[in-house]
C-alpha cells in the first residue's frame, strides 16, 4: 500500500507540474530561496539509510564511494543483501568486518547488484538475463524448483542469491529494490567465480588465495571511466605516412584488466614436496606448510631489499618484515605467503597459450622464443619460454612452455634450471572474461635461483610486453601476422582476423606519460616487416615526448640497449634514464655502414660471413674485430636469432630462401644507451624526447630492448654470442 501511495503522489505531482507550465512561462526567475522545488522522495540511498537490516551493505556502498550514485535520478534495479547475507559473505571470504574488504572490491560488489533499468518480478520470464554495471550477466531463474519456507517460488540470481519474497518489488523514486538473502558476487564469467567452480584439483592454492584476499583482487575488469573519456578522442586517425606506408590508427574500444594465474595442483605438492604436504593433513596445516615454503623462498637480505621488507614503518618503528612476517598477516603484501602467491599471478590476461609468447621471427636453431613479463609481486619479473631441443637437449617436453627455465650455459655455471612445465587444465574451463589459469608442475619464486642464474643473461624484451593493457585488450598480436601490408591497414575496416593498427590516448597505459602532441602508435604484426615479432611501437610527432618504466630486474649494473630499424624518415631522440640525458641523441636515420658506426655489411642484406655461407664476403675473424669497433662506437649488429619473412603461412618457420637474418641487414641495429644501476625497491624510467629540428612529423620506433648484466658484457666479462 505504501508503494502504491507513493506512486499515486508522484503521478499527481507530475500532472500538477505539467499543468502549471503555461501559467508560469514568462515569470520572473528570481524567486525566493524557499520557493525552489525540493525533492523529498525516497531514493535507493534513502532506502539503505532508512532500513537497519541493510546497514552492512550500506557500509559497502559507502566504502565504494557509490552513495551519490544511488541518490541520483535514473531508472535502476538494486539487489541489496540483508545483513545476514553480508555476514555469510564475510565468513566465506575470511573478513573480520566490512572494513577489511578492499575498497575496489566493494565497488565491484555494488556494481554487481545494480542493473541500469527497472525490473519487476512479475515481468520476469522463467529464465531472465540482464547485464549489471560490470557489463556481466545477471541471470534470474524463477522455475518453481526453489521455494521459500512458505512454499512460495523463489527467484534466484546467478545460482547464489534469492530475492526475498516478502520484500521484493519495493519501488523507490529512482527505480526498484529487490532485497536478496546473499551477496551477489561477480558472475562465473569473472575470475573469482571461475576458481570457485573449478578448484577441486588445487584446494591448497585456492584456500591460500582466499586467506590472502588475493582471490578478491581478481575482480577488476572494465574501466568504466575510460568508457567516458575515450570520447575526447577520435575513433580513428586520419591516414598518416609512417615509414614507407600509409596507416590509419584505431582507438581501443575498451580498457579491460585481466590476470593469468599459474597454479600448482595439490598432487604436485604431495609428490614434489612430500616432506611438507600430505593428503591427511588438515587445511590449516597445509596452509602453514605453504607459508613455511614461502618463507624459505624469500628469507634472504636481497629479497628484503627488493621488496622493501627492510624499510621501517613510521608508525611503529619496526621493519615491514618484523610487522608482517607472521601467519596472522596473510593479507599484507609484505607477508611471505602473499608475496609467494602474487608471483604466481601475471598482471595481464592470456586466454590461451597462442599469445603467451610471440614466436614469430625467432630462429629456433639458435634461441628459444621468450618473453619477460611482470607479475602481481611488485619489482619482480617472470620468464616465459617455449623450449626447443636445439637449445636445451635435456628438455622433457619439446616445444612446450616452461616458466623460469634456463639451459646450461656459462652464465649459470653450466647448471641447467628446469623451471616449471606449463599445461592447460583438462575437462574444465580455464579462462573467463578477466582471468585465465594454467597448471605448473612446480612452485615459482623470484628467489636467488631465479635472480642469480635464470636472469643472469642477456634479457631481450619485446617492448609490447612492457604494458599489460596491450595483451589484455587484444592489441598485441592482433590479426594475421602472415598477411602483408594491404589496403586494410590504411582504412577503418582493418585487416583479416581483426587486425588493426592502434593509437593510444594519453592515460590508456599505466605508468606511461606522453604529451598531447605525441602519437603513440602500434603497428599490427607483419612477418615480412623487419621488426622483432613483426610488430612495433611508433612514437610520432614533431615534438614527441614520452616517459615509461623499465622492466623490473634484480639489483645490479646493466647495459641498456634499444633495438630498431633505421630509415631515412625516422627521427632523432634524446634518451633519458631517471631524468638524466644519456650521451648523444639517438639518430635512427643512419645505417650500420655509416662511418659513425663502422659496420661491415654486404649490401642491403647479403650474407656477411663467408665461413657460414658462400655468398658472404668477410671472414669470422674480420667480423669479430668489426664487432669490437661497432661496440666502441656504441652499437651492436642486430641478432642472428631473429629473422623477417617466413616459410609458409601456417606457423613461424625459417627458410634461407624466403627469410632474412637480422644480423645481415644494414639497417637493423642495437644501440647502447647507457649503464643503468638498478636499485632495490625502485622503479626506473626511460624518457624519449624529439630533438629533430624539422617541422615535419617523424617517428622514433620502439621494437625491443636489452638489459645485460655488466659482468657479461663489460670489460673482462663473460662475453656474448651473436644470437
Amino acid at each position: 500500500m505504501e508503494n502504491k501511495f507513493k506512486s499515486w503522489i508522484s503521478l499527481c505531482a507530475l500532472l500538477l507540474s505539467v499543468a502549471q507550465i503555461p501559467l508560469f512561462s514568462g515569470c520572473n526567475d528570481d524567486l525566493a530561496a524557499d520557493s525552489y522545488y525540493t525533492f523529498t522522495g525516497e531514493m535507493m540511498s534513502d532506502f539503505l539509510n532508512n532500513h537497519e537490516d541493510f546497514s552492512q551493505f550500506r557500509r559497502i556502498v559507502e566504502r565504494a564511494g557509490r552513495m551519490d550514485l544511488l541518490a541520483s535520478r535514473g531508472a535502476r534495479t538494486l539487489f541489496p543483501p540483508v545483513n545476514s547475507g553480508v555476514e555469510d559473505f564475510l565468513k566465506e571470504r575470511g573478513y573480520a568486518s566490512v572494513e577489511d574488504i578492499p575498497a575496489s572490491y566493494c565497488d565491484t560488489l555494488v556494481k554487481a547488484c545494480l542493473v541500469e533499468r527497472t525490473l519487476y518480478t512479475y515481468n520476469l520470464s522463467k529464465t531472465h538475463q540482464e547485464s549489471n554495471q560490470l557489463d556481466l550477466p545477471v541471470i534470474i531463474v524463477t522455475d518453481g524448483d526453489t521455494v521459500d519456507a512458505n512454499g512460495m517460488t523463489l527467484s534466484v540470481i546467478n545460482r547464489r542469491a534469492a530475492i526475498i519474497n516478502e520484500l521484493k518489488n519495493d519501488s523507490v523514486e529512482n527505480g526498484v529494490v529487490h532485497p536478496v538473502d546473499k551477496v551477489i558476487v561477480p558472475n562465473t564469467s569473472l575470475g573469482a567465480s571461475l576458481l570457485d567452480d573449478n578448484h577441486k584439483d588445487f584446494t591448497i592454492f585456492y584456500e591460500a588465495l582466499k586467506r590472502t584476499a588475493l582471490l578478491d583482487s581478481l575482480s577488476r575488469y572494465r574501466d568504466d571511466d575510460y568508457e567516458v573519456w575515450k570520447n575526447n578522442y577520435a575513433p580513428f586517425t586520419q591516414s598518416m605516412r609512417i615509414g614507407n606506408e600509409d596507416y590509419v590508427g584505431k582507438r581501443p574500444d575498451h580498457r579491460y584488466s585481466g590476470f593469468t594465474l599459474f597454479i600448482v595442483p595439490d598432487k604436485v605438492l604431495y609428490e614434489k614436496y612430500s616432506d611438507r604436504f600430505n593428503e591427511s593433513m588438515t587445511m590449516d596445516q597445509k596452509i602453514d606448510a605453504l607459508y613455511d615454503l614461502a618463507v624459505e623462498k624469500y628469507d634472504d637480505n636481497i629479497s628484503a631489499g627488493i621488496f622493501g621488507l627492510d624499510k621501517t614503518d613510521p608508525a611503529t618503528g619496526k621493519t615491514y618484515k618484523e610487522l608482517y612476517w607472521n601467519k596472522s598477516s596473510l593479507k599484507s603484501r609484505h607477508n611471505p605467503l602473499n608475496m609467494f602467491l602474487s608471483y604466481h599471478i601475471l598482471d595481464r590476461l592470456f586466454t590461451s597459450t597462442a599469445k603467451l609468447i610471440n614466436c614469430w621471427q625467432i630462429y629456433t636453431a639458435y634461441a628459444d622464443p621468450t618473453e619477460w613479463v611482470g607479475t602481481m609481486l611488485d619489482f619482480s619479473t617472470i620468464k616465459l619460454e617455449k623450449v626447443y631441443s636445439t637449445i636445451d637437449p635435456a628438455v622433457e617436453y619439446e616445444r612446450d612452455f616452461y616458466i623460469n627455465h634456463s639451459q646450461a650455459c656459462a652464465y649459470n655455471n653450466y647448471e641447467r634450471i628446469r623451471g616449471a612445465h606449463l599445461t592447460t587444465p583438462e575437462n574444465a574451463d580455464n579462462f573467463s572474461l578477466n582471468v585465465a589459469y594454467y597448471y605448473v608442475d612446480d612452485v615459482l619464486a623470484y628467489d636467488q635461483t631465479m635472480r642469480n642464474k635464470v636472469m643472469n643473461t642477456r634479457m631481450r624484451i619485446d617492448v609490447l610486453t612492457l604494458w599489460p593493457e596491450l595483451t589484455t585488450n587484444n592489441i598485441r598480436l592482433c590479426g594475421n601476422p602472415t598477411q602483408g601490408y594491404n589496403a586494410g591497414d590504411n582504412s577503418e575496416e582493418g585487416t583479416e582476423a581483426g587486425g588493426h593498427n592502434y593509437y593510444l590516448p594519453p592515460g590508456y597505459l599505466k605508468n606511461v606519460k606522453f604529451s598531447e602532441n605525441t602519437i603513440f602508435f602500434l603497428e599490427r604484426p607483419i612477418v615480412q616487416w623487419s621488426n622483432m615479432g613483426g610488430d612495433v611501437v611508433g612514437i610520432l610527432g614533431t615534438s614527441y615526448d614520452i616517459t615509461f618504466r623499465l622492466p623490473s630486474v634484480p639489483p645490479g649494473t646493466y647495459e641498456l640497449r634499444l633495438g630498431y630499424t633505421a630509415l631515412e624518415s625516422r627521427g632523432i631522440g634524446q634518451v633519458y634514464v631517471d631524468g638524466i640525458p644519456q650521451g648523444l641523441p639517438m639518430d635512427m636515420r643512419i645505417f650500420g655502414n655509416d662511418g659513425s658506426i663502422g659496420g661491415l655489411y654486404n649490401g642491403w642484406a647479403g650474407w656477411r660471413n663467408k665461413d657460414e655461407n658462400a655468398g658472404g664476403i668477410y671472414t669470422t675473424e674480420e667480423l669479430e674485430e668489426n664487432a669490437r669497433i661497432m661496440k666502441n662506437n656504441g652499437y651492436y649488429s642486430a641478432p642472428k636469432s631473429v629473422f623477417f619473412g617466413n616459410d609458409g603461412n601456417d606457423a613461424p618457420r625459417y627458410s634461407a630462401n624466403t627469410c632474412t637474418i637480422y644480423y645481415n641487414s644494414v639497417n637493423l641495429l642495437r644501440r647502447k644507451i647507457c649503464n643503468v644501476e638498478v636499485k632495490p625497491n625502485t622503479h626506473h624510467s626511460v624518457r624519449l624526447r624529439s630533438v629533430l629540428t624539422s617541422s615535419e612529423t617523424s617517428d622514433f620506433t620502439l621494437d625491443f630492448m636489452e638489459l645485460v648484466p655488466i659482468d657479461i658484457c663489460g670489460a673482462g666479462g663473460l662475453g656474448e654470442d651473436l644470437y
